[in-house]
């Protein structure tokens, strides 16, 4: 099965309403490795980072690994696409997010 920690990951934060930062100072997991598993750049995260983030969430360790349900995926509506998107625009260095919006004001004229 592959693993499916950045979705499961994302749709418990949206749950709790909890930013990248504040998860990583609840937990102890640096924010860039949070942010790492969200963006999938890591997909096998360290045992021990599972385990505080699972913690966290009072799942276990490996339900972070598990596909959430084609129900779940299916009740995911814009407003958690739009979420997910400005974490990870509000994560990108200064210089890419001025990039990515000059280029997006361009193309919407």
């Amino acid at each position: 099965m592959k693993l499916e920690m950045s979705r499961q990951l994302a749709k418990l934060m949206r749950e709790k309403q909890i930013s990248q930062s504040a998860l990583a100072r609840a937990t102890g997991v640096p924010q860039p490795t949070i942010n790492r598993i969200l963006s999938e750049v890591t997909r096998e995260p360290r045992r021990d980072s599972v385990l505080r983030i699972a913690n966290y969430f009072g799942v276990t360790p490996e339900s972070m690994y598990e596909a959430p349900s084609q129900r779940e995926q299916d009740q995911a509506d814009s407003s958690d696409f739009i979420d997910e998107l400005f974490h990870r625009i509000a994560n990108l260095k200064k210089v890419d997010r001025d990039e990515l919006l000059s280029r997006i004001a361009d193309n919407l004229k």
